[in-house]
């Protein structure tokens, strides 16, 4: 497969985020002059059922096309990787051994002479149409409105470009967690075989897979999900490290170990933080809002919310008592990958307002405009107005 070569590497993601802000823009605009509830009475037959298809596929394309650069982050390591797979399977990291299906994956492809650029494009094939099919499990009707909740989330962008493993088995995993949530017996056993599936791509999957199970059959109330999340932060506030070093040993992920014991001054030679992070405290606290407001304060009671809900608390729980190690957003990626769900769908399925639509609108304007917001901090917010002076004329400068 032939990459994208009409635009330069280094501008990639300003195309990408311009055109998702103007196309966000133009759905937020349609909705919000509405006063009625057209997403909640839609019955599955306007056309945004499709245009929400054919966008899905141009994400694939323009992602999954992309050339590999080293702004990419991990991209070229993920390509190195691919390209020797097969004459050096047996120098690899154990830890890679055994996330059986994704060795197995580049291995099947490599040697049936497919190129790096298909296996990137398959990746986001999946990690895309995860996406959809998930969003068709538990808002059928309001496909193009789930989806731009999903493609405008913070961590979108970030796990189809760099933490590609982790993004590819924790959006096969929501269509899992998804099913799971349904009522009907047979979603049970085909949830069980695609969560062994997201397993085999990438092992920290197991924390959310666990928190599932318990969201239905053991710890089926949202208030004691959310004092059990409470409870973490103070953990963290008074016993974060210990904590830490507890988890490490548990072994679920030898990165959990490699983050938590790898000296500070090494990580921040590579750019990351460490610390209590407050503003990733934050962003994953609106989510916990949402789920009060909707099934403490408003009472609405609906069997598959509450274990998306669940899920989420218990995992992002879990993340905020290990948040000081390093990469520590690695880790949050566990509870944000279904961050999108939690917000979308009591706005999609319950009857919350009289203007629903706008007040929907209203939400996806915020909630996508942190995305917006982080992409121009990122790019030109480190060094004042010289960073978007050398953004622009790089190749000058």
């Amino acid at each position: 497969m032939t990459p994208i070569t009409f635009i330069d590497p280094w501008y990639y993601n300003t195309v990408w985020y311009f055109a998702l802000l103007l196309f966000t823009w133009a759905v937020v605009i349609y909705y919000i002059g509405s006063g009625e509830q057209k997403l909640l009475r839609s019955d599955g037959h306007d056309p945004s059922q499709g245009f929400a298809v054919i966008l899905s596929l141009v994400i694939i394309y323009y992602l999954g096309l992309r050339p590999i650069y080293r702004d990419f982050v991990d991209m070229s390591s993920y390509a190195h990787l691919y390209r020797n797979i097969a004459d050096h399977l047996d120098y690899m990291l154990p830890s890679l051994k055994d996330e059986w299906l994704w060795t197995d994956l580049m291995v099947f492809l490599r040697r049936n002479g497919f190129s790096v650029h298909f296996f990137f494009f398959f990746i986001e094939v999946v990690y895309v149409m995860g996406m959809l099919v998930s969003a068709s499990i538990v808002t059928r009707n309001n496909l193009l409105m789930c989806m731009m909740f999903m493609i405008t989330s913070f961590s979108f962008n970030s796990y189809a470009e760099n933490g590609l493993r982790n993004g590819m088995a924790c959006s096969i995993l929501m269509v899992g967690i998804c099913l799971f949530a349904k009522e009907e017996q047979k979603n049970k056993i085909w949830a069980v075989v695609i969560m062994l599936l997201a397993f085999g791509i990438h092992r920290s999957s197991m924390l959310p897979i666990a928190a599932s199970v318990a969201s239905y059959f053991a710890i089926k109330d949202t208030k004691t999900a959310m004092r059990f999340w409470i409870a973490s932060f103070g953990i963290s506030l008074v016993a974060g490290t210990l904590m830490e070093q507890f988890f490490a040993s548990l072994g679920f992920d030898d990165r959990m170990a490699q983050y938590t014991s790898t000296d500070q001054e090494s990580m921040e030679s590579k750019f990351s933080r460490t610390g209590f992070r407050w503003d990733f405290m934050l962003y994953s606290a609106f989510p916990v809002i949402m789920i009060w407001y909707v099934t403490i304060y408003r009472k609405f009671r609906d069997k598959t919310y509450d274990v998306i809900a669940i899920t989420y608390l218990l995992c992002n729980a879990f993340w905020l008592m290990v948040i000081r190690a390093a990469y520590s957003n690695r880790f949050a990626y566990l509870s944000w990958f279904i961050y999108p769900l939690v917000i979308a769908y009591p706005l999609l399925r319950m009857n919350l307002w009289k203007d629903q639509d706008r007040r929907t609108a209203i939400t996806l304007f915020f909630y996508s405009g942190f995305a917006f917001f982080m992409f121009f901090i990122y790019y030109f917010g480190t060094t004042g107005f010289k960073g978007f002076q050398l953004y622009w004329w790089r190749r000058g400068g």
